[in-house]
């Protein structure tokens, strides 16, 4: 085990977590899962929904507003990341212990667009975020339609993009009735393992004003 790793391992240990898994699962996302459950459900411009979440995370969440104010875990929000030396990246979402860190990006979905794809998840597996990361997440924010097909047309758009099958594609994410894992094969040949959570936004009814 390298150092950094041993850092790390160090670091999940103090906050109760055997894995960077255990983390990703039992902390982020519960965490995503718990707001989704509490904030408003209503339709919304992209960033405007992510920021209820981070609202909710920073001031009502009972798995992070205290680590958040004790300073132990981050929550950023357009967070700008070097894409390379010329271009900058602006990820929607991440969360953070010293020395690792959890990109989630958010797609507004009526269908299961190719712009997830190639506005998402190719910014992973070209490793413009998450470049020295195992695990990253995606948000479907459903505006639209029905949300079994579109993720289960999402699903066979990431098996199209250098899509691999490994042991956490193999173990399900139960706490959300609509979620998804993939795992890719990013250009320097190392993996990337994605968390894919659907979740429905419903349109304001007019009538109801």
């Amino acid at each position: 085990m390298s150092k950094k790793e041993q850092f790390i391992q160090n670091g999940l240990g103090c906050l109760g977590f055997k894995s960077k898994i255990d983390l990703i699962e039992n902390l982020y996302l519960k965490a995503i899962t718990d707001t989704y459950a509490r904030i408003d459900k209503t339709y919304g411009i992209e960033n405007e929904i992510r920021d209820r979440f981070v609202h909710d995370f920073h001031y009502k969440s009972p798995f992070l507003m205290k680590l958040i104010q004790a300073n132990i875990i981050y929550v950023n929000w357009e967070r700008w990341v070097f894409k390379n030396e010329d271009d900058l990246g602006r990820a929607d979402l991440s969360f953070g212990i010293s020395g690792l860190e959890f990109i989630v990006e958010c797609k507004r979905l009526k269908n299961a667009s190719q712009k997830y794809i190639d506005e998402g998840l190719s910014r992973f597996i070209n490793q413009d975020y998450s470049a020295n990361e195992t695990y990253a997440g995606m948000l479907g924010f459903v505006i639209s339609g029905e949300i079994e097909k579109i993720s289960i047309g999402i699903l066979r758009k990431c098996e199209t993009e250098k899509y691999i099958q490994n042991t956490f594609t193999q173990q399900k994410y139960s706490d959300l009735a609509y979620s998804l894992k993939t795992a890719h094969i990013r250009k320097d040949n190392s993996s990337i393992n994605i968390y894919h959570l659907f979740l429905k936004f419903m349109k304001i009814n007019n009538n109801l004003l």
